[in-house]
């Protein structure tokens, strides 16, 4: 088995990165990954950093139309940029600009869904927090890094019939050359990549995050009650959460997965 694809997600349920290789911090996380969100006003204080539920956030559970946006961090530059349908919304620095990022962010999403300012006004503006080494914006505390395998998706694309792509599940490792789902029977055992150590903690659970399609922000299929009616597992399950063992270490397209 071998690594095929890379992603980070540097804002909480945006644009992923696609890349050659991941830089595993002495945090414990992926350099990089899952660095911002866009918390709601009402969750805490800016200087809170505590890890939260998702609920506190943006995201795709129950605002679908911001995986339509382009986002990327130039961590050079220390820039945040957001294109909506060509349309760049957000260009600033995190640093000096930050409270001009919330409020063109807040802008937009209430743009696109009016009824939420009328539902939850407590809610907004968001709060744009994190960017520091440390920060830790996944949806459990302890991080980790997520994984599954191409021959996993190819096969609940079958059994389903939805055109689907990795990102749905927004997983940082896709592997190839692996039996489907075989990853689901490595909880609890080692793995080892590039002479990184990492233990299996258990399976990802599924949320409404993966109805939506990551490319359109729409929700096009029902992927949530589909997976229910083929798996046992309450909620579904797709993809394992690894946690690294050594502080430090890089991982490559094409480096071998050994299971210990």
């Amino acid at each position: 088995m071998k690594i095929s694809k890379l992603y980070k997600y540097p804002i909480k349920s945006l644009t992923p990165v696609e890349t050659e290789s991941l830089s595993l911090n002495s945090h414990g996380y992926i350099d990089g990954d899952r660095l911002f969100g866009f918390r709601f006003n009402n969750a805490g204080e800016r200087t809170d950093l505590t890890w939260q539920r998702k609920t506190n956030f943006a995201a795709l559970m129950h605002m679908p139309q911001i995986a339509s946006l382009k986002a990327n961090y130039n961590e050079a530059e220390r820039k945040i940029k957001i294109v909506s349908e060509g349309e760049v919304i957000v260009d600033e620095n995190v640093d000096t600009e930050r409270e001009i990022i919330e409020k063109k962010f807040t802008e937009y999403v209430l743009s696109t869904d009016s009824e939420l300012i009328k539902k939850f006004p407590e809610r907004f503006p968001f709060i744009l927090v994190g960017g520091d080494d440390g920060n830790n914006f996944h949806d459990t505390a302890t991080g980790g890094v997520t994984l599954h395998s191409q021959e996993s998706l190819e096969n609940l694309k079958k059994i389903t019939g939805f055109n689907l792509v990795h990102t749905r599940f927004r997983t940082n490792i896709i592997i190839e050359d692996s039996d489907p789902w075989n990853e689901l029977n490595w909880i609890g055992k080692k793995i080892n990549i590039n002479q990184n150590n990492f233990v299996v903690e258990k399976a990802v659970p599924r949320c409404l995050a993966i109805n939506c399609n990551p490319d359109t922000g729409e929700r096009d299929h029902n992927l949530l009650k589909s997976m229910l009616q083929i798996q046992a597992a309450r909620p579904p399950e797709f993809a394992i959460k690894l946690i690294p063992q050594e502080l430090k270490g890089i991982i490559n397209i094409g480096d071998e997965v050994k299971v210990i």
